[in-house]
């Protein structure tokens, strides 16, 4: 009885966000990867001083483990979803109280003493966008985007140094 309660206890602390601690990516069941019909993708090499690959996610969040660099070289295929997780907006002057973190309200306030610039940059930190892959190997990754990029179904947003897109 009080191992059932210990452990009821944990999850209740520790909650959803456990599967921001994975250490591996989920297994797609079932995958069927060549008979997969989309965009095409590799994994680069890293600079040596990198050891983990820093637009690549295991779990939909930004605080989620990256994917290790011990899987260069592995193709994927984007599976057509997209995530999107809001995050409240702060600015550098002003971190927000436990009611404002509770809700997603925006009374706009801000946007009158913030630059272009520092607002842009806080719009991209307040929205988490990625796109789901599956690699080769059966497992699932999610790839980060620009945020703010208007056409979010456009396969050059994924490319950057440390993954290309297989023409």
């Amino acid at each position: 009885m009080y191992r059932i309660f210990s452990c009821i206890l944990i999850f209740l602390l520790v909650g959803c966000s456990s599967l921001n601690f994975r250490t591996a990516p989920l297994t797609m069941e079932n995958c069927q990867y060549q008979n997969r019909s989309s965009i095409e993708f590799k994994l680069n090499q890293l600079e040596p001083n990198l050891t983990e690959y820093p637009h690549i996610y295991l779990s939909q969040s930004r605080v989620s483990n990256h994917l290790p660099i011990s899987y260069v070289g592995l193709k994927g295929k984007l599976t057509g979803q997209t995530f999107e997780r809001d995050y409240p907006k702060e600015t550098f002057w002003r971190s927000l109280n436990i009611f404002e973190r509770a809700s997603m309200y925006d009374d706009g306030y801000d946007d009158l003493y913030i630059s272009v610039k520092q607002k842009e940059a806080r719009d991209r930190k307040a929205k988490f966008v990625v796109k789901e892959a599956v690699l080769e190997n059966c497992q699932i990754i999610y790839i980060s985007i620009d945020s703010l990029a208007k056409d979010r179904d456009n396969p050059s947003l994924i490319e950057s140094n440390d993954l290309s897109i297989m023409k």
